[in-house]
């Protein structure tokens, strides 16, 4: 399967690089940190249990030391056990925040892709899309975990899913799989 990137690339005679992606300082609220975008623009790809996956990973990461700092609009729920700066940050401040992080988790949207671009280890869940297609271009392997639910059928493609395809993906599964990348 061939990656959006690649599929541009192609269709407009372009190199394909690394981004260079512009960052602008925003105070960070803790030293140690993952970063975590919930939320996308699409109906289908918004997980409806990442509070189960907070409640798990949240007492294991505070043992180290380790924050969640959750960036999104500033109309997007707030998850308890979060450092949420949703609503505070441009996107500039929000890749300065995701270049610091020691992983980032969440949707497929921008902070995945942004995570990507700066060598960050992912944990990142998918629904409508084929991962192959869309993963993190500018990820190593070995640093990524890309979810997606079981499924018999090709995805929908679809911003709207009823019911959800994401919502077959079990929440321990996404907190086992941040705390195998970090190596807790």
């Amino acid at each position: 399967a061939m990656h959006l990137v690649e599929t541009y690339a192609l269709s407009c005679g372009a190199k394909i690089d690394k981004p260079l992606i512009y960052e602008k300082y925003f105070p960070l609220p803790a030293r140690r940190y993952i970063s975590f975008q919930p939320f996308s623009g699409a109906a289908s790809k918004n997980y409806d249990f990442w509070q189960e996956v907070i409640s798990v990973l949240y007492p294991i990461l505070k043992k180290d030391g380790i924050s969640i700092l959750q960036l999104g609009g500033k109309e997007e729920k707030s998850f308890n056990g979060c450092l949420n700066v949703s609503g505070s940050t441009n996107l500039g401040q929000a890749s300065y925040v995701i270049a610091r992080s020691e992983l980032h988790l969440g949707a497929d949207s921008f902070g995945a892709h942004s995570a990507s671009a700066f060598s960050k280890k992912i944990v990142a869940i998918y629904s409508n899309n084929i991962v192959e297609n869309v993963r993190p271009y500018w990820s190593d392997s070995k640093d990524v975990v890309l979810l997606e639910p079981e499924r018999t059928t090709k995805p929908t493609f679809s911003k709207e899913e009823s019911p959800k395809t994401i919502n077959t993906i079990k929440p321990e599964v996404i907190a086992e799989a941040v705390c195998k990348l970090l190596k807790i």
